[in-house]
């Protein structure tokens, strides 16, 4: 406790705002929250919230936009899905906030323009982690728009970035790398202060020592810099008093309930054959590096990636055959359509570049929310066969002299026979046959009769086609035969005001539209795309419904947190899986066994977040099955893999022990230099805590450190060392006399310190590390300094200006503008590039690293010592 307290002391019930004034009216852990986030934000350009799914990131993120753009009249920018548009205006505008709002979906457009937004003081991301992929368009725009201005708002201060997200990690640790990467600008340097001499390398380092590739515990020093995350076990033992608005905060039992039907039956008894005929697609189209006739050209590169992609679409076949009868048939007339158009430019003697996936796509059928059903007539379907040709026309073209073309067109031609055979055997299979959503219909007129349900779907082709026999005129005798309920679909194409109006029927309790509520108006059964996944209040609703099965275990608890919820008046919520029950073992192994394909390419270094998209993860086969036999701990256990190692557990127990005077007196009159011990299982060690002052700034700086005896390792890791010391009340004290030289122990600790301060110091001495093709650049200059035709002082400038670490985006036209140049050899056209890029960055300036102290012995103060013996 004494460790807990002098590290903690000068944050407890601090608060770096004097504001007198909030219309945000918050419970005590999302209050406890703006506070840590408050002095995250003095030190460092960025926060990030990232408290479980529906623990009210979006008051605490109010609140801090309320010191910056109602307090200071800073000018501040939201940044949210299109979804979320509607309720951040009404959030802003209850407690009298100004910001500027933008969609991601904007921000993703190659034509946004960042103009206004150069010169905003504070920007906060809702949902931050779909910035998580550093090449997406949306990335890079926000990076011109952060960097702009020497990263300097309106008021002259750095620009403050404020990130929510519940998910910060969906694949790996560098999704989150890419988000803190936001606020850093590339700096690679940046946290030297707190020790981290090369974030990059850091998270390297975290992701080669994880043994689950979401393990976080590695990067535990760097998430207490600017991380904020509780859990909801945490905050439910943590805060069992809470209340919001007077009322007792409740925490709803979330159980899983499973539906079988019988797939094999759904698709009249062909679904083996199915299944064999897509597993013998070549889609030979998207893997010509295979067909080079001379072996020693191929891309070893480009064949990975290829032969991922071959997979990745295989997957998503079954997927949609799993999701529903329709969106199978749609991508199935998709892909014929497809390989038929490209099998007939290859007979015309044009050979396109299977690089041209990403255009292709659309006709293939996407594995997201962007799906749009494919017409069924036969004029619509060769209305679209000439659109793609239209697209396949500007597409550029191989050398077909390179390649067997024998092997390619008989691959093709396999294709095509197999993707007919499945378009004549489904084509004609009828909703009344479908058991699927027969089992659908059965659930709604039956069990949850009455009840207000959220159905969910990956696939927009799927939701429409639920929506026609349920909803649209042909579902007219379903309902009526079920007491008519008010039945209503959304998805990606549903225009934001009226998907305003759906969520505020759907759910008018849970967004202030109580004249909704009983009327005949709001709406019983909402069926959705996850357009709905994130970010709504949806807890009028105690049932959610996965039509699909839940190949992402996170995205089904993202799809619980719309309903699971703070303000929930619900004891028990129900979350429903349909699963097939025969041929179910069939689809996960062959979908397992094209993942582990994936997965083993991926790791050979071939794959980008742009070619994996939404892949299954081979942990998520077994989760699979622990859904389908109702397993209700998978729930909490998925969000725990999504968990940020976090010290909140630790702050907590002192702030509860902080509260009582007695206990407070007793630890301020603790004496410095104490020490004590305890057991711990297969740990022999001990543990130091000193403390050094922070410079004429006041302040401390502190130094944990744990000798391991039997390795003779010093362990830095906070979170590691607190599972080592902690202890309860009552847990048996251990002295430790005469059972190891603890004099011997303490001066390599204090070594150890004195040593890892000097190399701090070096690191941030040490030149910053720049991207490779700067230093290339920099050097090309040096060779043009005498060239008459170049103004030698403007070259010395741009060689300065490209000496600093610059955002990815910057560093990505710079190795543009480069290869132009080794092509072309003008050195004006390379000068006038960077020029661009100097003026889009502004005038660089180096980061506010937090700079630390020279440390030596004679400055260090021991605060206290433990012996961990076993």
């Amino acid at each position: 406790m004494k460790a807990l307290y002098e590290y903690f002391r000068e944050g407890l019930g601090a608060d770096v705002s004097d504001a007198t004034r909030t219309a945000v009216e918050l419970t005590e852990f999302q209050e406890d929250a703006v506070r840590k986030a408050r002095r995250i934000l003095a030190q460092y350009d960025g926060v990030m919230i990232a408290d479980s799914v529906g623990l009210g990131k979006t008051w605490i993120g109010k609140r801090l936009l309320e010191d910056y753009a109602y307090h200071l009249r800073q000018k501040a920018l939201v940044i949210c899905p299109a979804s979320l548009r509607a309720m951040w205006q009404g959030e802003l505008r209850s407690a009298t906030i100004a910001a500027e709002m933008i969609s991601q979906e904007e921000m993703g457009r190659p034509e946004f323009d960042i103009g206004s937004c150069t010169d905003v003081d504070v920007v906060l991301i809702d949902e931050s982690h779909n910035f998580r992929n550093h090449r997406t368009q949306r990335y890079q725009n926000l990076e011109l728009m952060l960097s702009a201005n020497g990263r300097r708002g309106r008021d002259g201060s750095r620009k403050k970035l404020i990130l929510l997200t519940a998910t910060p990690i969906n694949n790996n640790v560098f999704d989150l790398y890419s988000q803190i990467n936001l606020f850093t600008s590339g700096d690679r340097s940046y946290f030297a202060g707190a020790g981290i001499g090369d974030v990059y390398r850091y998270f390297l380092a975290a992701r080669r020592a994880s043994t689950d590739y979401q393990t976080t515990v590695e990067l535990f020093n760097l998430l207490e810099e600017v991380v904020v995350r509780r859990t909801r076990p945490f905050i439910r033992e943590a805060y069992p008093d809470a209340t919001i608005a007077g009322k007792k905060v409740r925490w709803p039992e979330r159980r899983l309930r499973t539906i079988n039907y019988d797939l094999e039956q759904a698709y009249q008894g062909i679904y083996q054959d199915i299944v064999t005929w897509i597993e013998s697609l070549r889609l030979a189209h998207y893997g010509l590096e295979e067909y080079k006739l001379d072996e020693a050209k191929r891309d070893e590169f480009e064949l990975g990636r290829q032969m991922a992609l071959v997979g990745i679409f295989k997957t998503r076949f079954l997927k949609r055959l799993e999701s529903s009868i329709e969106a199978f048939r749609i991508s199935i007339r998709r892909a014929l359509e497809f390989v038929k158009t490209f099998d007939a430019y290859l007979s015309d003697g044009r050979l396109l570049d299977s690089t041209s996936f990403r255009e292709s796509m659309r006709y293939l059928g996407s594995d997201g929310e962007d799906d749009a059903a494919l017409p069924t007539s036969r004029a619509d379907g060769l209305e679209a066969i000439e659109e793609a040709r239209a697209v396949l026309d500007e597409l550029p073209t191989l050398d077909i002299t390179q390649y067997d073309l024998r092997a390619l067109r008989t691959a093709l031609t396999g294709d095509i026979d197999a993707l007919t055979e499945i378009w004549y055997r489904i084509r004609d299979i009828r909703p009344e046959q479908d058991t699927k959503l027969r089992k659908l219909k059965q659930m709604l007129s039956g069990e949850l009769r009455g009840k207000k349900v959220l159905v969910f779907t990956y696939y927009r082709d799927t939701a429409r086609y639920l929506g026609r026999q349920l909803i649209d005129e042909t579902g007219a005798a379903f309902r009526a035969s079920t007491g008519s309920p008010n039945m209503r679909r959304i998805d990606g194409g549903t225009s934001p005001a009226d998907r305003v109006r759906v969520i505020q029927a759907f759910a008018p309790k849970a967004n202030n539209r109580e004249d909704i509520a009983g009327t005949a108006d709001e709406i019983d059964v909402l069926i959705s795309t996850d357009v709905l996944a994130e970010g709504q209040n949806l807890q009028d609703a105690g049932i959610m419904l996965n039509y699909d099965l839940p190949w992402n275990p996170t995205r089904m608890v993202q799809r619980a947190g719309r309903i699971d919820r703070l303000r929930s008046e619900h004891d028990l919520l129900w979350i429903y899986n349909m699963f097939p029950d025969e041929g179910l073992e069939q689809l996960l192994g062959i979908v397992q066994r094209l993942s582990l394909k994936i997965e083993t390419i991926d790791q050979a270094g071939f794959l980008d977040a742009s070619i994996l998209g939404e892949t299954v993860h081979p942990r998520s086969f077994n989760t699979l099955r622990r859904i389908r036999e109702e397993d209700d701990t998978v729930i909490e256990e998925q969000e725990s893999f999504a968990e940020l190692a976090s010290s909140e557990a630790l702050l907590r127990q002192l702030q509860q022990q902080w509260t009582s005077g007695q206990a407070r007196e007793w630890l301020e009159n603790l004496p410095d230099g104490i020490h004590s011990g305890l057991y711990r299982d297969a740990a022999r060690g001990a543990f130091f805590y000193f403390a050094a002052p922070l410079g004429d700034g006041g302040g401390r700086q502190h130094f944990w450190r744990y000798y391991d005896l039997q390795t003779g390792q010093v362990l830095d890791n906070r979170l590691l060392i607190a599972n080592l010391i902690q202890c309860q009340p009552d847990t048996p004290r251990f002295t430790g006399e005469g059972q190891a030289d603890i004099f011997d122990v303490q001066e390599r600790i204090i070594q150890d310190i004195v040593k890892s301060s000097q190399e701090r110091r070096a690191m941030e001495a040490a030149p910053k590390r720049i991207d490779p093709v700067q230093q290339t650049l920099i050097t090309t200059l040096r060779g043009y300094l005498n060239n008459p035709d170049l103004s030698r002082r403007e070259l010395q400038q741009l060689m300065r200006f490209l000496g600093n670490p610059l955002p990815g985006v910057y560093v990505g036209t710079l190795r543009g503008a480069y290869q132009v140049f080794v092509a072309a050899r003008d050195i004006h056209t390379l000068v006038e590039a960077m020029r661009e890029v100097q003026a889009g960055v502004g005038a660089v300036e180096q980061l506010p690293v937090i700079s630390s102290q020279a440390i030596d012995r004679e400055k260090l103060h021991l605060i206290c010592f433990d012996y961990v013996w076993s």
